[in-house]
């Protein structure tokens, strides 16, 4: 769950490990945490890291959102983010109060207007755009930081 951002797109912290269990993702997929208090919180990632044709997997506490018929992949994003999304996925949370989870059925119970192929066609294009901006300075932040720690580690030795 430490994998996904609560502000930006991109997950951190990804590790090589053989399948052992999770739910399974690929390129082009939305993750959302489905379990208190991270749904709260904004846990939520594209994802655009993997390389061509991997298969990745992760916690059971991810709902996988996964591009079908002519909608973009990148619509799920965004649709997460989205405060009415977000407000109606809690009103289904149920379990004991420490650990409430939401099901990815009620989810899709979400009422949603899907907009016309012309109008999707021209999200996807800026959607993308945007998510690709947001994937790359993501990455610069994580190149500062580690540049910062080095600097810093080199500074503290001398």
């Amino acid at each position: 769950m430490s994998t996904l951002p609560t502000s930006g797109c991109i997950p951190t912290g990804d590790t090589t490990k053989p399948y052992n269990g999770g739910v399974r993702f690929i390129n082009g997929d939305t993750l959302i945490a489905r379990i208190t208090p991270c749904l709260e919180n904004g846990k939520a990632a594209y994802i655009n890291i993997l390389n061509e044709g991997e298969v990745a997997f992760g916690s059971t506490e991810y709902i996988v959102f996964a591009s079908k018929d002519d909608i973009p992949s990148c619509f799920y994003y965004f649709l997460i983010r989205n405060s009415k999304f977000v407000t109606f996925a809690l009103q289904f949370m149920n379990g004991s109060s420490g650990r409430q989870r939401v099901s990815g059925e009620e989810l899709a119970s979400f009422p949603l207007m899907i907009p016309s192929k012309e109008k999707l066609a021209a999200f996807n294009k800026v959607g993308k755009l945007v998510l690709e901006q947001m994937k790359e300075s993501t990455e610069e932040i994580q190149f500062l930081k580690q540049l910062q720690e080095t600097i810093t580690a080199t500074l503290s030795s001398n």
